[in-house]
């Protein structure tokens, strides 16, 4: 079935470590793409603000929400942490199952029919098991909405210019080797730049979707797809790590690149 506004594409988290990459495929794409930002955050953006249009809310908030993806076609899904603080109320729930449930009430409202969640093939080591399943709570909302739905079950990301990014290359090619793929393929680091590209190809479908779990080979066969035309873009860069480990990141936004749920009131307010 043919999509109405197919390309225009709305996008929560797009200032994070793989939104920037999303949207600028997307835009590379020739997609019309609107993000959603917090008031004064549209500095995050860099030059990315000349390319999109921005709407103000708080992925946190519905009420903000109201309206926002009107019009739009599909709406990618970006937001969440891998670290939570429960102490000031930033529990996993909060954090990643209620943005996305938040998200995709506004689609519903709003009268989007496809939604593009980016979710994890499994749980991080050294991450409490609460990650994974408010992960796995939000694939089922969205899956109960009504929507046609894609989620992607990204394993971590990594960039190939910041320290470490040889060895995730080298632990990401292991993963590819088809001996190993069975066991390790699914969850071998993928370069942010190839998942970018393969979420901006699953969001810009002409013809809706058959519901449908994408996971890493999905991402590489689409990552490589060729472009004809390419966006120069200054992202932020990371800090590199003096010693110790080499970073990756998670596919999700993760302070400072995203956003977490703003502190609960204190009793003087």
């Amino acid at each position: 079935m043919a999509r109405r506004n197919w390309n225009k594409v709305f996008v929560t988290g797009a200032t994070s470590f793989i939104g920037l990459r999303v949207v600028t495929e997307l835009v590379n794409a020739g997609a019309d793409v609107t993000v959603l930002v917090r008031p004064d955050h549209e500095e995050k953006l860099g030059t990315l603000r000349r390319h999109v249009r921005l709407v103000y809310g708080d992925v946190w908030n519905i009420a903000s929400l109201k309206g926002r993806s009107r019009g739009h076609g599909v709406v990618i899904h970006l937001v969440g942490s891998l670290h939570a603080q429960p102490e000031h109320g930033q529990t996993f729930q909060q954090i990643n199952l209620v943005s996305a449930r938040n998200a995709i009430s506004m689609a519903i409202s709003d009268g989007v029919p496809y939604f593009v969640l980016l979710s994890t093939v499994s749980n991080p080591p050294g991450v409490s098991i609460e990650y994974l399943r408010s992960k796995r709570t939000a694939e089922e909302y969205l899956r109960s909405s009504g929507l046609r739905w894609a989620v992607v079950r990204a394993p971590i990301l990594f960039d190939r210019q910041q320290s470490g990014g040889l060895f995730f290359a080298l632990l990401s090619r292991i993963g590819s080797l088809p001996l190993l793929r069975v066991f390790f393929g699914r969850r071998a680091p993928l370069p942010v730049d190839i998942v970018a590209r393969g979420i901006a190809q699953i969001a810009l479908q002409t013809e809706l979707p058959r519901d449908r779990l994408f996971f890493a080979g999905n991402l590489r066969r689409l990552g490589r797809l060729k472009k004809n035309r390419r966006l120069r873009l200054a992202l932020p860069r990371l800090p590199r790590r003096s010693s110790g480990r080499p970073r990756a990141h998670p596919p999700e936004d993760e302070t400072p690149f995203g956003w977490l749920p703003p502190p609960p009131p204190s009793d003087d307010d």
